[in-house]
């Protein structure tokens, strides 16, 4: 009897850490970015897929969810397992998401949190692509952020493909103009995977370091300070209401949102 109580306590504290693991922020990104992986592979076969790459750059490394190389263009794809309502901009430091918490009675209760604008993040990785790509020649490079079909986008964003997952093979062959010749495809292909790094050390330092970046970014714009021209911030109204804008625009457009 008392084996039996031991073995259900074990089974029922194993599946509590699984569920704490399994709902940890890092674990919800990589089963998004598996589910958009797993939509890349329908793409037809001239569209070449590369998962997971991470490149080294002059300030360090960067973490590329997916390379999609094709004929019509190189797509640099960033993935956001959010759910909720996402509101931001495109030149904003960062963007919110609103969720709906649990029921009270005088109604449903709201969460807010904030996050790194993913624009920007995937506007460093093409960077890095291009970099990466210079000695090979002068490629198209199409950045597209995409979102889980749980999220509802309010975003402002009319240079950038922002897309819900089921609109992201759409959002993908609307760019039908071949522009890289078949004889560079594999180049290319071989380049980026060559470059890749795969060290298991270098990797989880890669997350500490951007962890830290965005501590310290955070930090400055609490002492009302712009985190990318170190101007003073000041409030601003907007189309979703009050906003902290940089004092050096239009020179600077940094922006971040109020609670």
């Amino acid at each position: 009897m008392f084996g039996g109580v031991v073995i259900v306590g074990a089974l029922l504290s194993g599946l509590f850490i699984w569920r704490v693991i399994m709902s940890s922020p890092h674990s919800i990104g990589k089963a998004g970015e598996r589910h958009v992986a797993r939509k890349l592979s329908w793409l037809p076969k001239e569209y070449i897929v590369l998962n997971d790459i991470m490149l080294k750059t002059r300030y360090g490394t960067t973490q590329i969810d997916h390379v999609i190389v094709s004929p019509y263009g190189i797509f640099v794809i960033e993935t956001k397992n959010y759910k909720g309502w996402i509101f931001g901009h495109e030149n904003s430091e960062e963007w919110k998401q609103s969720l709906l918490g649990k029921k009270r009675m005088w109604g449903w209760s709201s969460e807010k949190h904030q996050f790194r604008n993913p624009i920007r993040q995937n506007q460093a990785h093409t960077r890095a692509i291009k970099r990466l790509l210079s000695e090979i020649g002068d490629f198209r490079i199409i950045p597209i952020v995409v979102f889980s079909d749980s999220a509802d986008l309010r975003i402002t964003a009319p240079n950038h493909v922002v897309v819900n997952w089921s609109s992201l093979r759409s959002a993908i062959k609307q760019f039908d103009v071949p522009c890289v010749p078949d004889q560079y495809i594999w180049s290319i292909v071989g380049k980026i995977t060559s470059a890749n790094i795969v060290e298991e050390k270098i990797r989880e330092n890669h997350a500490y370091t951007v962890q830290q970046a965005q501590q310290r970014k955070r930090q400055m714009v609490a002492n009302g300070i712009c985190s990318q021209c170190c101007s003073a911030l000041v409030e601003r109204d907007g189309k979703y209401g009050r906003f902290l804008g940089c004092s050096n625009y239009p020179r600077c457009k940094f922006t971040s949102p109020l609670d």
